[in-house]
């Protein structure tokens, strides 16, 4: 981030140079070129700088709002939101209880005002990651939960759409979802099947999931790492192609129904492995 705002300043000062160089020529009687053709940062449009913001976590995206006016309100439209608790670190002579606990206060600050002003329902891509090992206690992990499930209830979607069935409903646009020590209710599966229509990669690590069933109709990429389920009996997807279940436990036995399947890991303990079973692919045996 500091050398990306140092870089943006240098092109700044370059400009500013040029438009001195300018205005100069002007009073010798030059033509030069006007300031807003020196202007290049501010002419490059929304979807470019976003593209360059989409390398930032979330903190030093929203960051760039002080570079200059034209940059202010980009981080409320951006398509790409990371937002990662790691950010927050402090060091210092605080104790490590201390720091913990101010970084919390600092990330959730942050968070929850992040997700007030961006409409996570038109994101494309949202990863969103708390640190077990830095976030203090009193079940932080279900809080971080709760910024997500209000996002899901109050976010608008995509304006109501014709489906090829005949029917008609509302989609975020969401394609890539990352979530890390959340605590995922039932209404996340509910969610994650009727209005997460083109939902491509999901992606969880250290979740407490109370769902039943993972259902959709557009997953190509699955990855379960070190999940802890109480009833996980189905996941079923026409269109998965990658499964990777890693570490975690489950208290019921899980069908997997996945026609397109080309690519499944399982890294988990023995018992946990002789609960899953695949249907409808003649090609893999069943564990």
């Amino acid at each position: 981030m500091d050398l990306f705002i140092s870089l943006f300043f240098r092109a700044r000062r370059t400009m500013e140079i040029e438009d001195t160089a300018t205005k100069r020529a002007r009073e010798r009687g030059g033509s030069g070129r006007s300031a807003s053709d020196a202007d290049r940062l501010s002419a490059l449009p929304d979807s470019l700088l976003h593209t360059v913001m989409s390398f930032l976590k979330a903190r030093q995206a929203v960051q760039t709002c002080v570079l200059a006016t034209r940059w202010r309100h980009l981080w409320r439209s951006m398509p790409c939101l990371d937002v990662d608790h790691e950010e927050f670190c402090r060091t210092g002579a605080a104790s490590s209880k201390d720091r913990a606990k101010q970084e919390w206060e600092d990330f959730e600050d942050f968070t929850s005002n992040l997700m007030h002003r961006c409409n996570v329902a038109l994101l494309e891509s949202l990863s969103l990651r708390v640190t077990h090992s830095r976030a203090p206690g009193f079940h932080r992990h279900k809080q971080a939960g709760g910024w997500l499930r209000r996002a899901m209830k109050y976010c608008t979607p995509d304006l109501p759409r014709q489906h090829a069935d005949g029917l008609s409903s509302s989609s975020w646009r969401l394609k890539r979802l990352h979530l890390c020590n959340m605590a995922l209710d039932a209404r996340f599966g509910n969610h994650v099947r009727s209005a997460c229509r083109s939902l491509e990669d999901l992606e969880l690590e250290d979740c407490t999931c109370a769902f039943q069933a993972i259902t959709s109709g557009s997953l190509k990429s699955l990855v379960l790492k070190n999940c802890w389920w109480n009833y996980l009996t189905e996941i079923t997807s026409p269109t998965l192609k990658r499964l990777v279940v890693a570490g975690g436990s489950n208290n019921a036995p899980c069908v997997v129904v996945a026609p397109a399947i080309a690519h499944l890991c399982l890294d988990v303990p023995l018992y946990f492995a002789r609960s899953i079973s695949v249907n409808r692919m003649p090609s893999l045996p069943r564990l």
